[in-house]
């Protein structure tokens, strides 16, 4: 069950972070190169997982779980990032302060609020698994 949560979660975090590139090249605006960073860990890790998926594998589940870890730590680097450009002298931890301006950013708040979806059930699947 936890495995096909954390399945579910990570394609569904994909298809919203696809349109939040989407969003960006149709809009023309510069595309940070951790971006494509944080898409190609969430492509692997997503194969990973499914290939973990059909065979239950515990070195697969944890391989999984390594590059979801990356993935997220990118994602938070980005929006961490993305607030100190347009706050530079902004008082406060950068992490809480970037995670207050998502609140008003549909999108962007369900890519962030989808992520736990897929981690914790992924750790609790690759737990499981050994």
């Amino acid at each position: 069950m936890t495995t096909t949560i954390a399945l579910v979660g990570w394609v569904l975090n994909t298809a919203v972070g696809l349109v939040l590139l989407w969003r960006l090249l149709r809009a023309r605006r510069h595309v940070p190169s951790l971006a494509y960073y944080h898409l190609v860990t969430a492509v692997v890790g997503l194969g990973i997982w499914i290939a973990f998926t059909a065979t239950g594998s515990a070195l697969l589940a944890w391989t999984g779980f390594a590059v979801l870890t990356v993935h997220n730590a990118f994602g938070d680097t980005l929006m961490v990032r993305g607030w100190r450009k347009h706050n530079p002298n902004a008082k406060g931890i950068a992490y809480f302060q970037a995670c207050k301006q998502m609140m008003k950013r549909p999108v962007p708040l369900a890519h962030a609020l989808l992520a736990p979806v897929a981690w914790f059930p992924a750790l609790a699947a690759a737990v499981i698994s050994s």
